[in-house]
């Protein structure tokens, strides 16, 4: 008998890569990701280890409505950065291309809706709102899903240079974060742990009636936690030995000053989200959360070591 088909978008990234792993390590699933470029280094690393990739992104809707064929399932993300187009047309063509190839579960990974959660204070976010608008073409066009809400990843703290030496005193860190007090709680999502192994469990247990229920009753936080800077400083400086501490920037130039990234920190420095984390369900169905301390003592502690 022939595995069912998961077709995984950006297999190569980070959220698609987790749940590439997670598949594999799973083992009853067939698996096609799809790579802008499938002649890449970790796009052949996949192929070894016996994945299908196929060419294609979500801007290009013939390319996914090919991609899609055969699917039982479908994990659908939008890349604002390194695809053409507005994500929400990227998304509308993802969900598109489910419709006509009959994919019986898009597992949306998607995000709040700033305009509307703020009243209308925080707007022209459209990294968040086009996303969350996907969810609206969902439910119009009747394609099953399973949403989910990820929050800030775990892995900007290095892979945005958040935290980084003391200029003066090397001997101490900081972790430098945009607009946000230090004692403000901020839901975190640690991709690599934590977005592959809740996807699969919503594969796996999709065709449970009861559960199925459950999961597209509403979208689902994907938060592996929730930490302040303040605490994740106190974390750092535990596990490492090293003294670091929280400083609340106001960048004036930079990536962190765009002006949609602003909104974002203000938003969320002002709390207009609340979620229950672990969700409950993902809990329900047997996922295991990754916490910060994992993070640093697997990420973090190495990095600040291997810094001369």
């Amino acid at each position: 008998m022939s595995k069912k088909l998961v077709v995984v978008c950006g297999a190569t990234g980070a959220q698609g890569g987790s749940v590439v792993k997670s598949l594999l390590e799973d083992g009853r699933y067939a698996i096609r990701g799809i790579s802008r470029d499938v002649n890449s280094a970790s796009a052949q690393a996949l192929i070894a280890k016996g994945v299908e990739i196929v060419p294609g992104q979500p801007g290009d809707k013939e390319s996914v409505m090919r991609a899609f064929e055969g699917a039982y399932a479908v994990f659908g993300i939008t890349n604002p950065t390194f695809t053409p187009g507005p994500e929400y047309e990227q998304g509308k063509n993802l969900v598109d291309a489910c419709k006509a190839n009959d994919v019986s579960l898009f597992v949306w990974s998607s995000l709040p809706h700033v305009a509307e959660s703020s009243n209308g204070k925080y707007t022209g976010v459209s990294a968040f709102d086009e996303k969350a608008n996907i969810d609206k073409y969902l439910k119009a066009v009747g394609q099953p899903a399973v949403i989910f809400k990820t929050g800030g990843f775990t892995s900007n703290l290095i892979k945005f240079g958040e935290l980084r030496r003391d200029p003066q005193d090397p001997s101490k860190w900081h972790i430098y974060y945009p607009w946000v007090r230090g004692s403000t709680p901020v839901y975190t999502t640690y991709v690599e742990r934590d977005v592959g192994p809740s996807v699969v469990a919503a594969i796996n247990h999709w065709e449970d009636a009861t559960t199925r229920t459950e999961l597209e009753k509403e979208p689902i936080p994907l938060c592996s936690y929730v930490i302040s800077g303040d605490e994740k400083a106190q974390v750092i400086s535990k596990i490492a030995g090293k003294s670091v501490g929280y400083i609340r920037e106001e960048p004036t130039e930079g990536r962190n000053a765009l002006p949609q990234l602003k909104a974002v920190y203000l938003w969320s420095e002002e709390g207009y989200i609340s979620y229950t984390i672990p969700a409950p369900i993902l809990l329900k169905l047997g996922v295991k959360f990754h916490t910060f301390k994992d993070y640093v003592t697997e990420t973090v502690v190495p990095f600040m070591n291997a810094q001369k």
